[in-house]
């Protein structure tokens, strides 16, 4: 198979075009337990950050599926379907990947309480579309980092790199879509309360996203028998912070969010976008063993 004739990843489709991949990464098979090159600390964020997903991309499907039929507009609807298959193969995906950590020792359902316990709390439509948003901007900047620097995961095991790198291209291809849909559902509000939904939203997330990230790190540091004392968090902040810098990296794209009329389609991200697609094809043209499976 040549890049070429694999669907969705170079030269196929536009550069704001949702495209849904339908690819397995066999993460259970290729299980390791410091996979980001034998780092127990950097293992640790980047799976701390996969606890958040399955039960959230069950969630951001919800919030937009429940304005799809209400919008009447068939060009957002549509991006809507896209996103959901996106995100429904994200979900598959990210349980294999939580399974796999549970089966290396983790105790992946403590970790993952919390994350359900928050989201289960948010039951008015609008405010979830609000969590929903904030969510994917934070999952969007993480995503142009990815694909930005694309040396901080070169040392990898590589069906977890490619799974990220997936993932952060696809969250690329859809980055505008869930605050689309907000600022058609909350049309009739005046724009102070827009705004101020919107951010009220954010803040509340980074609040519940710090504190339970911060907490499932721990978790997974002590599985492995790691002291996580004041050496563990002054290398936890020196990799946020100084190098790679993960923070630095992403916070004034993160600030943008605060601005009145932030608009993330006024972000120019083609170049990243086709970036991405070329690097899966390029990976998958030279005999990537996991199974792929054309885009439906």
């Amino acid at each position: 198979m040549t890049s070429e004739t694999m669907p969705g990843w170079a030269g196929e489709h536009a550069d704001d075009e949702i495209v849904p991949r339908d690819i397995r990464f066999d993460i259970s098979g290729n299980a390791e337990r410091h996979w980001f090159g034998g780092d127990p600390l950097r293992t640790a964020m980047v799976d701390g950050f996969s606890i958040f997903l399955p039960e959230g991309e069950r969630f951001f499907i919800r919030s937009l599926k429940h304005y799809a039929s209400k919008l009447g507009d068939q060009e957002l609807i549509k991006e809507i379907n896209g996103y959901a298959v996106q995100e429904a193969f994200h979900t598959r995906e990210h349980e294999d990947y939580n399974r796999t950590m549970a089966r290396l020792g983790y105790d992946v359902e403590e970790m993952e309480r919390p994350v359900r316990s928050v989201l289960g709390n948010v039951s008015v439509p609008l405010v979830r579309l609000a969590v929903t948003c904030a969510i994917e901007h934070l999952t969007a900047n993480f995503s142009t980092m990815t694909l930005r620097h694309q040396e901080i995961f070169a040392d990898a095991n590589p069906a977890y790199r490619r799974l990220w790198m997936w993932h952060a291209l696809e969250e690329l291809e859809h980055k505008a879509v869930a605050l689309d849909v907000y600022k058609r559902a909350a049309a009739g509000m005046p724009a102070w309360k827009r705004y101020g939904l919107r951010v009220s939203a954010m803040n509340v997330t980074i609040f519940h996203f710090s504190r339970i990230f911060l907490r499932n790190v721990r978790l997974h540091a002590q599985a492995d028998g790691i002291r996580t004392g004041f050496r563990f968090w002054s290398r936890f902040a020196w990799l946020l912070l100084v190098w790679p810098g993960y923070t630095r990296l992403s916070l004034l794209a993160f600030l943008r969010y605060y601005m009145p009329g932030y608009d993330p389609r006024k972000v120019d991200d083609s170049d990243l976008i086709r970036k991405g697609r070329a690097w899966l094809a390029n990976e998958y043209a030279a005999g990537d063993p996991a199974k792929e499976i054309p885009a439906r």
